[in-house]
């Protein structure tokens, strides 16, 4: 950390200490992780991982439709990209390519198209989302460098009413901005007292967005459908089945480019239909009869596929199977998970009704154990590692395979009854795994691709600590972190081979160096009752090889963010009336320095800048006391009409010679969303 830094989180969190608003409860050393309660959401924390929780009610309230929507009530995350298909996910500036995605333990794996997000969702089916900053513990999986995110959808037993055998939900909603509708058709049940069961319909409809100046985004319209069944069996003997299956498919007229803003000779509008499956198995089994033995076996299949284009389509698909297993143990003061996992990715791309250019496959085997220690009633320890082996085949038939070990070591230590540290280092490491279809197909036809054959996994730590205060409703966190990610593995010119030349059109893949996010956080609240208001705050500092990182170059590898604030207030008036007002405050960041050395295109040098910006966001929720059952929401997205480019989102490269239509699209104004749910 260097003195500015510290300079700058001394002059943010002293008075921000003295406000008397707080976020986090206290750290129970009796708990294997501490479940903070929040408005909006809830945070687990055990002194190594550090896991944000936003619920069903939080997606519910703000009638989310896409990721932007889901993931924004935190600033350390920040989705950029104003077209659903194009957005990116960061978490403390670091991005979706170095994080890992999970729907019901799935892990959603490799890209696509790199103008497109790798993550297609519906949050109609969340029961809730995990989002984990930093490096976690050795249960996470393989390749978390930056941290994970994992989706969990819903199960029949969150839609039951108590004592209630067969149910139903239907909901209906309209979207101002782009003249949408959506609408879902749940049916659920109990079949006997061992199974249950679900399935659910949504469907969407939205036209372009338009931006707070009245201007049409083109190429944001959508078509949405989803269907999604789960199957749930609690059998005897601790013994419990859980089977679900999903199918997402959206379609509309996009942009070539859909993160760019306007239609270019090089940047058409074209069709572009894309879809995720995911089938997931799951059991688990808690004896009652050996004490030793708490089983969790998962083995699940993700498809992902895109189709881009009228006359000659590209296709782009990958297939990912996995197999996770593992038991947990106590043994006196120690909690011990231990296991093996497995994956294996197949990915395929070129033009549709010809042989497919580019093929790849990789495969990567874990082992790993996770230990909680009991060491005294106010001292947590947890400590664990992982091994993780790497297989590549990739598009030229070379064969790479690399291993490493990820370890991790956390303290969580209750100094009074009302304070208590954490502190934690952890490490992961990824080898080289499938690399973007896209570019696998212009491999195949005309450009060339290849990987360095001396091509090195890539390895992070993270080092935390944080101090966390709760007493009468009041509660107040500050934390520190260091995430290193080191010979991270980018596209560049193959002509050069210089790792700085990591232009976006490059296809060689080598090592470019070393990414660094370092920075602060603070939190603080109140809570009542009634209500609830919080505040939070963010600071990352992200750099590549020592420059800052902008989305143009690295896409869904790291992106500059500015320091970000999030005023939230939550008000229940009565049994039948909640209240919200949240407000997201982002600082600009300027005199971005840009660097962009290119044999092909010539060296360009310049700056940036990233203007800040703030939005409001009103939402309320009512359930009238005369008609059971049905419950009737109203958002008011962007309340005052702000136009803004979002962070995570393409910057404007305008100001450079070369690069005049490189420009990222506003995000949308004013959204009035209202819709109305039937339960019985």
């Amino acid at each position: 950390m260097n003195n500015s830094l510290f300079q700058n989180a001394k002059r943010v969190l002293l008075p921000a200490a003295s406000g008397a608003l707080a976020l986090t409860s206290p750290l129970s050393a009796q708990s294997s992780d501490t479940i903070v309660e929040l408005a909006p959401f809830t945070v687990e924390a055990d002194g190594v991982r550090n896991t944000l929780q936003i619920t069903e009610r939080d997606l519910s309230q703000r009638q989310a439709t896409d990721l932007e929507d889901a993931l924004s009530l935190d600033p350390s995350i920040t989705v950029g990209g104003s077209t659903a298909v194009a957005q990116k996910i960061y978490v403390r500036s670091i991005g979706e390519a170095m994080l890992n995605v999970s729907v019901d333990g799935a892990t959603q794996s490799g890209a696509l198209f790199h103008h497109l997000g790798r993550n297609l969702l519906e949050p109609e089916l969340l029961k809730r989302i995990e989002i984990q900053s930093g490096i976690g513990n050795a249960t996470d999986g393989p390749g978390a460098l930056g941290g994970a995110i994992r989706f969990v959808t819903k199960d029949p037993s969150d839609l039951l009413r108590q004592d209630q055998r067969f149910g139903a939900l239907l909901k209906s909603g309209y979207y101002s901005n782009t003249d949408g509708f959506k609408a879902s058709a749940t049916l659920y049940g109990n079949f006997n007292d061992t199974w249950s069961g679900l399935v659910s319909y949504v469907t969407s409809e939205h036209d372009d967005l338009e931006d707070a100046k009245g201007n049409v985004s083109p190429g944001s319209n959508s078509d949405h459908e989803v269907l999604f069944s789960k199957l749930v069996g609690e059998l005897s003997n601790g013994q419990r089945i859980e089977l679900s299956f999903e199918n997402i498919q959206e379609d509309g007229d996009h942009l070539r480019r859909p993160e760019w803003s306007f239609i270019a000779p090089n940047n058409p509008l074209i069709y572009l239909e894309s879809e995720r499956d995911t089938a997931v198995l799951n059991y688990q089994l808690d004896s009652d009869n050996v004490d030793w033995l708490n089983l969790e076996t998962r083995l699940s299949f993700t498809e992902g596929e895109i189709r881009q284009g009228d006359e000659d389509p590209y296709m782009g698909n990958i297939e990912s199977t996995q197999l996770y297993l593992a038991n947990t143990q106590n043994l006196s003061n120690h909690e011990i998970t231990y296991g093996v996992d497995y994956r294996e990715d197949h990915i395929v791309s070129g033009t549709v009704g010809e042989a497919y250019a580019g093929r790849e496959q990789a495969k990567v085997r874990g082992v790993f154990a996770q230990d909680r220690i009991q060491a005294s009633e106010d001292l947590v320890i947890t400590l664990g590692a992982r091994f993780d082996d790497y297989e590549l085949n990739d598009l030229v038939g070379q064969t790479l395979s690399n291993d490493g070990f990820s370890p991790n070591l956390g303290v969580a230590y209750s100094i009074t009854p009302e304070i208590t540290l954490t502190a934690g280092s952890a490490s992961a490491y990824r080898g080289p795994e499938i690399n973007d279809a896209f570019k696998l197909w212009q491999a195949g036809s005309r450009l060339g691709s290849a990987n360095d054959p001396n091509l090195k996994g890539e390895s992070a730590r993270n080092n935390e600590i944080a101090i966390n205060y709760y007493r009468d409703g009041i509660s107040f966190e500050l934390g520190l972190f260091n995430n290193t990610i080191d010979d991270i593995i980018v596209n560049t010119e193959e002509a050069s081979k210089d790792a700085q030349r990591s232009v976006p059109w490059g296809n060689f893949y080598t090592n470019l160096g070393e990414l660094e996010t370092r920075g602060f956080y603070a939190r603080a609240s109140y809570s009542a009752d009634a209500y609830n208001i919080s505040l939070l705050y963010d600071n990352s500092d992200t750099t590549v090889n020592g420059h800052q990182a902008t989305r143009y170059q690295y896409g869904s590898i790291a992106a500059t963010m500015g320091n970000a604030w999030v005023l939230d207030a939550f008000w229940k008036v009565n049994t039948q009336l909640d209240l919200g007002w949240n407000v997201r405050l982002v600082e600009g960041v300027d005199d971005i320095d840009i660097l962009i050395p290119s044999a092909a295109y010539g060296d360009t040098t310049g700056s940036i800048d990233k203007p800040g910006y703030s939005t409001h966001d009103f939402y309320l929720r009512w359930s009238p006391e005369r008609v059971k059952n049905v419950t009737f929401n109203l958002t008011v997205k962007n309340v005052f009409d702000k136009l803004y480019r979002s962070h995570g989102s393409m910057e404007d490269f305008s100001s450079l010679p070369g690069y005049e239509s490189i420009i990222g699209a506003y995000e949308p104004g004013r959204d009035v969303r209202l819709s109305a749910s039937y339960k019985f």
